[in-house]
C-alpha cells in the first residue's frame, strides 16, 4: 500500500483547515457585529457573500479529496488526475451557478 496518498489527505486537511478557518472567523464575526441582519442591508450581503467563499473552500477541498481518493483506491495518480477532469467540470459549473446573483 502507497503512504503518498495518505501523506497528500493529511497536507490538504491541514491547508484547508488553516484557509477555511480563516473564513468561518470573519463570518461569525460579521454575525456577531450585526444584531439585524435584513435582505438587502449591506451586513446582509457580506454575511451571503462570506458564505459563498465557504461554499467555493468547500468545493475545491472536496475535489482535491476525490483526486487524493481515486489515487489511494487506484496507486495511479495519473489516471486519478484524468479522471478528475469531469468532476472538475461538474463543480465549475456548480460554483459559476453560486457565483452569479
Amino acid at each position: 500500500m502507497d503512504i503518498a496518498p495518505l501523506i497528500a489527505g493529511m497536507v490538504l486537511f491541514a491547508i484547508s483547515t488553516a484557509i477555511g478557518m480563516s473564513q468561518m472567523v470573519k463570518i461569525i464575526t460579521i454575525i456577531e457585529a450585526k444584531h439585524e441582519l435584513k435582505q438587502g442591508s449591506a451586513g446582509w450581503i457580506r454575511a451571503l457573500s462570506g458564505w459563498t467563499l465557504v461554499v467555493f473552500w468547500l468545493l475545491i477541498t472536496w475535489f482535491l479529496a476525490t483526486i487524493i481518493g481515486d489515487w489511494y483506491v487506484s496507486g495511479d495518480l495519473e489516471a486519478a488526475i484524468d479522471r478528475s477532469w469531469l468532476r472538475l467540470r461538474i463543480m465549475l459549473e456548480i460554483m459559476a451557478a453560486l457565483g452569479s446573483d
